[in-house]
């Protein structure tokens, strides 16, 4: 399985893409996400629909608290917002759900879904834009120009 890591930022829906394939350790997820951060378009307050359908984490649950420590220690990722994780394996559930128990503190709301439709739904993107959307998810999966992490 190739690695890819990739996101697109569409600040006139107020939202964040990330795409994920391959197999992950904690810390790769933490680089991923500080690149997001330091993308000149990046809010805080924008939504989140991370597509972890073709990932495997390499990590226990109990190492998902690294990465919430991470996202409480920086304020740059602090703010109210939706974050859903589209999921498709066990692996992928138990993660996602475990961030979703470790994150008491942070005023992100988190929904782990299995289909795009619910993920979509829960972020409150008008429908119009579902496809739209749906189309932008599959360029990133699809895309030869790709943020490799090795």
């Amino acid at each position: 399985m190739t690695k890819k890591l990739d996101y697109l930022i569409i600040a006139e829906k107020a939202l964040i893409i990330e795409f994920y394939r391959g197999k992950y350790y904690v810390d790769e997820l933490i680089d991923f996400k500080k690149k997001v951060g330091n993308d000149k378009e990046y809010n805080p307050c924008y939504n989140i629909i991370q597509d972890f359908r073709e990932v495997e984490f390499l990590f226990k649950i109990n190492e998902v608290s690294k990465y919430v420590e991470f996202i409480s220690n920086n304020e740059k990722y602090l703010a109210r917002r939706k974050s859903t994780m589209i999921t498709e394996t066990p692996n992928q559930v138990v993660t996602s759900i475990g961030f979703e128990i470790l994150k008491k503190e942070l005023p992100i709301q988190v929904k782990v879904c299995s289909t795009v439709e619910v993920a979509f739904a829960f972020v409150k993107l008008p429908g119009c834009d579902w496809e739209i959307v749906e189309s932008l998810i599959d360029n990133l999966k699809n895309a030869t120009e790709q943020l490799f992490i090795e």
